[in-house]
This record gives C-alpha cells, structure tokens and sequence, in this order.
C-alpha cells in the first residue's frame, strides 16, 4: 500500500514531480509563481496551494544552473503565536523570518554576500550569521507563554536596506532574480497582521526581487494600500465540478497515491466511486480522506460515507471555528443554520419533483443581495473559508435586475441531504445550471436571528485566552495519521497539543523507534503544521 499523504508538508520535496497533477489550471499557477510579478494564490484549505507553491520552488531550484533564480520559501504559520507589546509585532517577525531563509538558501548555494551587502543586512560575519534573526524569531513565537512581552528587534535592517542588500546579492552573484514564497500569509483571523503583510508584499519588490503568497477566501484582509487584482497576479485555485476534465484530474490524483487492492476496487466501480470525487468538490485532501475510509465500494457504503463525512464531520470542522474564536461564534452557528436549515432545504425543492425524480434543471447555487447586512455577508465569508461554499462571482443579476453575489454550496454538503445520494448523484451532476439559483434579498427573513449580534472582531484577551485552551486539548484532536497519533503518545509520551509544540525535532530521534533524521522532522514538521493550522482555524 502505498503511503497517501494529506498535507504537503509530509512529502519530501523530490517526491514532488510523481505526485503532481496538473490541469491548465494548475500549469497557469505554476507560471505564475515562476513569473517575476508579485503573485497571490487563494484557494480553500486542502486544495493544494503549499503543493503547487513547494512545486515551483522545486522547478526553480532544479533549473538554478541555467535559470539563476534563487527561490526562498517561508512559512507563517506560527504567527499564531506572536503576542507581543509591539504593534509592528508581526511586520518584524515577517523580516527576520524571510531573512533567515534567505540566508539558508543562499548559503546552500554558495552564493558570496559582499560587504555592503552585509552591512545593510547588519550582520558582522560573512557569510552571514543568522543568531541574532534565531532569538528575535524564537521570542516572537514564544511570546503567547507570555503576553505584552517587549522583545528588542532594533538589529533589524529597514525594508530600503534589504531591497538594496538583495540587489546587490543578485548583482554579484550573476542572479537574474530572488523570489520569495509566503505560505499561510493570511491564515489567522488578526487583520492587523495581514494589513501589514500585505503592505510589506506590495513594497517588497524590484527588478531582482518578487513575492508570492497563499491565502484563504473569505478571511483575507488586504488592506487600503494593497488591491490583490491590481497589485500582484491573482490565481484562484477552484476546481469546477462541470469542467469536461474534472473526473480525470481528480482520479489522476488518487491513481498517484492508492494502489495494490483499494485501486483495483476503485476501478472496477468507477461510476459509483464518481459520486465520492464530485463531493471532493476539487479538494484533493478531502477527496484523499474520504477515499481512504472505503473500505469497499457499493451504494450503502457510499451513502453512510456521504452522510458521515459530509452531513457531520466537515460540519464540525466549520462549528469549531466558533469555539476557538469566540467573536466568531455568532457568525459561524448562524451560517450553519442559514445553510442547513433555509438554503439546501430551498435546493432541494428546487433539484426534485414531489415524487422523487429528479427535475430538468438542477442547482446547487444561491444568490444573497448586494446589499446584504453586513453580518450576513461576514457570515458568508466564513463558509468560503472552510469550504462549505464557494463564491462564483459578484454584479450577477436576479430577479427584477437586482444585483448580488453568487454562491455555490458544495456538493458533497448538499448531496448528504439528498435521498439516495448515490442513485440520484449522475442525474443531478449531469443537469446542473449555473443560472438557475435560490435568491436572497436584502432583508430577507432568515437574516434576523444574526442581525441583532455584537460582532466584533477578535481581541488580544480573548484570542489568547482561546490559543490557551486549544493547546490543552488532546493530540487526538489533531487530524493526524492514526500511526502519527500513536508513536506521539504511546512511545513519546505527549498527549496534549502544547506539549508536542514544545518537543524538538532530536527528543522524537531519541525516543521514537524507527525514527531517525529524516522521518523525525517529516513527522514534526506535519505534526507542527497541523497544530498551528488548527489553532490559527
């Protein structure tokens, strides 16, 4: 059996050419996280934007011979953390983080910092030092342990100095550009902090020097100096359940990781295993978790599949939210209620005639007014994020030329409250209409019960006091694998969530069997990623 990998953080970088599935829509990334423009990826969690980021820095990094881009990958996800007295906290943060990788990178390379390049980077050695760059990050994502800390990060540089220090890195060393990858740029609901992310990723460029970032729907805040469109190369990674190479894609991407019995079981039932790609709705992890429960394919199989995973658990996924931020509480249960209890019951009269059959026309679609309350539409942005919905475009007209934005629920949600999900799955696919959608004015009445709700964004106090709590919980909570759970708390005896954030890489060495190097940083990396994912949301 070969080994199915949910987060890319799992897999080795060189074993990232096997894995990879490209469509043009993914080809059309690639180019232009390749490209010298500042580009910004969106897509839902689990869709794949680490892979197709990891990907294009493996295809620069393997043609830096000829090419002679260097590419430097950061993460930021532990920004989760920093809960500093500093209100350019994670702008400062943000730096020495990109520094510090610019410096691995470059030194792997054998790139030579001259002088005045080294003087602008304010560091004294060369080639340069990254000890001062460790303990500002350490202490900056140490700081939730003790909040209001001062940390001194005067040592560094300005950004005119490093954009200065970079070009000339490109000048002596024949470089033709130096490309910085921002994973998780926006992954915690702090819109201060992705304010100045996003101010720094405008301003942190030059003919040598470019960004890319991957953010989320519906929780991103850019800012007023920052204009995603206009400002960078916008790339939505949405998978369309109607495109003609949909099934092949996907499939493609199962083929890559299933095999020996699951795949020929697969294959032998492929229309009944459709049902399970459609619902996937163009999320690879998704698709890959729910394939890995089968164990057989039939229609009672598929249906409690369906029911169990979509009806239950992707829901809890989104009620969570609330719980680990309390201002969003509000927010999350009445988008769930809005979903569940007036948009999908509204589909399915529409999708099915009082006998059962299924109607010439069908929709997974919906439309909400322009003018909206506000609460509504942050309720709305909070489903985007965790997937339940997705939104198609804004200005669509509805009735009576109305303008509003449409949405389209996911389809494995909606097909969890279908009767005979698998019976009824082809038919419905096969008539779907974009144009056809359930419409929701400005004041319509499911608006009420939010309406009157303090919404507010979340505060120091409170999103400490959530962080605090969530790092109680079990490593069970975590969405590891079953053998990943295991070996952390049977044999490295960590049973919560803080306790693993604080184990080092060479405590799993010493106290795993079978664990070396290589394994031991897979394993923390994957394990830490998910921490942070799942308290950052």
């Amino acid at each position: 059996m070969a080994e199915i990998y949910f987060r890319t953080e799992n897999i080795k970088v060189e074993d990232l050419p096997a894995l990879i599935v490209k469509s043009r829509l993914e080809d059309e990334i690639i180019d232009s996280l390749k490209s010298n423009a500042n580009a910004v990826v969106e897509g839902s969690r689990g869709t794949g934007k680490s892979f197709l980021m990891k990907y294009a820095c493996f295809q620069l990094e393997s043609d830096f011979a000829t090419g002679r881009i260097l590419p430097v990958y950061v993460t930021f996800m532990a920004s989760t953390l920093i809960h500093t007295n500093d209100p350019f906290q994670f702008r400062n943060w943000m730096i020495a983080r990109a520094l510090r990788e610019l410096t691995k990178s470059s030194l792997k390379k054998g790139l030579v910092f001259s002088n005045y390049a080294s003087t602008l980077l304010n560091t004294d050695s060369n080639p340069p030092s990254n000890n001062g760059l460790d303990r500002i990050i350490k202490e900056y994502e140490n700081s939730y342990k003790q909040p209001g800390l001062s940390i001194d990060s005067t040592s560094l540089p300005e950004l005119n100095d490093i954009i200065d220090a970079l070009n000339n890195l490109c000048e002596e060393n024949n470089l033709k550009g130096i490309y910085f990858f921002f994973d998780e740029a926006a992954h915690i609901f702090r819109p201060e902090q992705q304010r100045q992310f996003f101010t720094l990723f405008r301003d942190f460029r030059s003919p040598y020097v470019s960004s890319k970032a991957a953010v989320y729907p519906g929780v991103t805040h850019f800012g007023d100096t920052f204009e995603a469109i206009h400002d960078s190369v916008f790339k939505k990674l949405d998978r369309n359940i109607q495109d003609s190479g949909y099934l092949s894609l996907m499939t493609e991407m199962i083929e890559k990781q299933i095999e020996g019995g699951k795949l020929q079981m697969i294959n032998s039932n492929k229309e009944l295993y459709n049902t399970i790609v459609f619902c996937a709705n163009g999320n690879p992890r998704i698709l890959l978790k729910t394939t890995d429960r089968l164990s057989k394919i039939n229609t009672t199989e598929i249906d409690n599949l369906i029911r169990t995973f979509y009806r239950n658990e992707i829901w809890a996924e989104h009620t969570l939210l609330g719980e680990k931020f309390k201002g969003h509480k509000a927010l999350v249960d009445w988008g769930r209620k809005f979903i569940e209890d007036t948009v999908i019951p509204a589909l399915l009269k529409r999708n099915f005639n009082d006998d059962g059959t299924v109607k010439s026309q069908t929709s997974i679609y919906f439309w909400v007014h322009k003018d909206s309350p506000i609460q509504i539409r942050e309720a709305l942005r909070l489903l985007t994020y965790t997937g339940i919905i997705r939104k198609i475009d804004d200005g669509v007209k509805g009735s009576r030329s109305l303008i509003g934005t449409r949405y389209e629920v996911n389809y494995g949600v909606f097909l969890s409250q279908v009767t005979y999900a698998t019976r009824n799955s082809k038919e419905i696919i096969s008539k779907l209409q974009i144009d056809k959608f359930s419409e929701y004015g400005h004041n319509h009445p499911a608006y009420n019960d939010l309406l009157n709700e303090n919404i507010f964004s979340e505060n120091d106090i409170m999103l400490i006091a959530s962080i605090n709590n969530i790092l109680e919980k079990s490593i069970n909570d975590l969405d590891l694998t079953e053998w990943q759970k295991r070996k952390l708390i049977n044999e490295a005896g960590l049973n919560t969530i803080n306790e693993l954030i604080n184990t080092t890489e060479q405590d799993l060495i010493t106290k795993l069997d079978q664990v070396g190097v290589v394994r031991s940083r897979q394993m923390k990396n994957a394990a830490f990623a998910e921490v942070l994912e799942y308290i950052s949301g």
